[in-house]
């Protein structure tokens, strides 16, 4: 009986020139207040309604009620704006009377039945005493006494941005991988970079579609909410098979990296072979590369270049070159096999954690879809405006 009750109040209001479906928001209606003068020189959508409630409040001129109590301050309100009625004498003569009889010859006016005159009416006017006024008959709302400090509501307001803070972190890592992904799927640069910011709409999409999903079926917008569903898991299994390529990817620019640094290990151990052999070659007792420099030039200053010393000098320095050579390629191959340059990565691979790349892709998407959404739910629901409620 209510919600009947109430549906005829809300037609009987849209006959009074409210208009409900104007507003987007199911829980509130703004309009135009015409209760009093004043708001209606102002204009101003100052009159909220609150079709699920059946109540409205004015905030210019602070009337609140029922709709019943609107509708009847609205019938009052345009009486009052109608122009006064002049007072007329009129002689009313009902259908069930007969006639007036003709005149006679003699022209003398014939008798005529006297009809019920009309009464001399002056217009209502309704003056206001005290108890008419809005604040006697509509008192104001109480005022909110202070809440209690809530624990409670702290805490789950911390944990609410903790979430959110978590799921953008783990949004931002997977538009980084759906970016690297889809970019290298295309070789020219152009299309590169366009089809690598999908993946990080992609990604976008996934952890606010779940939010919309909830906000829209909260409000009772089910189409609207499965909708936004629908493009919430279509953005997860993008982000999913993006972040899934990308970390396969690595995996096996890794495994092709081990194997070329296996290969390259096998060769190096085979060079510092062969060089420790040339090394033997060269007899011990060759000189350094200063001491003969120094001893040539001291011989090309006397002149003495057409002795054969100074030749074989000559020949001793160009093994004293190679030996250095052979010496310094010896110990870059030694470092590299120890791992002191790049050869470091056979370690690097032995302790790689090999878990399936699936098992990363969906984690970071959940986090980041289902993170956000919680976080972001969860304020809505903490912090979401209450509608004002008359008494």
């Amino acid at each position: 009986m209510a919600d009947e009750r109430l549906l005829r109040e809300i037609a009987q209001l849209e006959k009074l020139g409210i208009d409900f479906s104007a507003s987007q928001d199911e829980t509130e209606v703004r309009t135009t207040c015409d209760l009093t003068a004043d708001c209606r020189a102002s204009g101003d959508n100052t009159l909220i309604l609150h079709p699920h409630l059946g109540t409205f409040w004015c905030s210019a001129c602070e009337s609140h009620g029922s709709f019943a109590d609107l509708i009847r301050l609205k019938e009052d309100a345009a009486r009052d704006r109608l122009p006064a009625i002049p007072e007329l004498d009129a002689e009313i003569i009902h259908e069930d009377e007969p006639p007036p009889e003709p005149v006679t010859a003699d022209f003398s006016p014939a008798p005529i039945r006297p009809g019920r005159a009309l009464a001399k009416q002056k217009p209502k006017v309704h003056t206001l005493d005290h108890s008419d006024r809005m604040d006697v008959r509509f008192p104001p709302p109480k005022p909110k006494e202070k809440k209690p400090f809530n624990g409670e509501k702290l805490i789950i307001a911390l944990l609410s941005l903790v979430f959110l803070c978590a799921g953008l972190a783990a949004a931002g890592l997977s538009g980084f991988a759906n970016y690297q992904s889809f970019s290298s799927s295309v070789a020219d640069p152009l299309q590169s970079n366009v089809w690598g910011w999908t993946g990080v709409i992609a990604a976008v999409i996934s952890f606010g579609g779940f939010t919309f999903f909830y906000w829209h079926t909260a409000n009772k917008r089910m189409k609207e909410g499965w909708r936004a569903l629908l493009f919430a898991l279509a953005g997860m299994a993008t982000s999913i098979i993006g972040t899934e390529a990308y970390i396969s990817a690595n995996n096996q620019a890794a495994a092709a990296e081990l194997t070329r640094a296996g290969t390259n290990r096998d060769i190096l151990e085979a060079q510092i072979t062969d060089w420790r052999r040339q090394l033997e070659g060269i007899p011990p007792e060759t000189r350094s590369v200063e001491g003969l420099e120094a001893y040539i030039a001291e011989v090309e200053r006397v002149g003495r270049t057409e002795q054969k010393p100074y030749r074989d000098a000559q020949n001793e320095l160009g093994l004293a070159k190679r030996r250095d050579d052979l010496q310094a390629r010896i110990d870059a191959a030694n470092a590299e096999l120890l791992g002191l340059g790049s050869g470091n990565i056979l370690t690097e691979a032995q302790s790689r954690t090999n878990l399936p790349s699936w098992f990363f892709a969906v984690m970071l998407e959940l986090f980041s879809s289902q993170g956000t959404s919680i976080g972001l739910v969860a304020l809505l629901i903490l912090f979401s405006r209450r509608p004002h409620t008359g008494n």
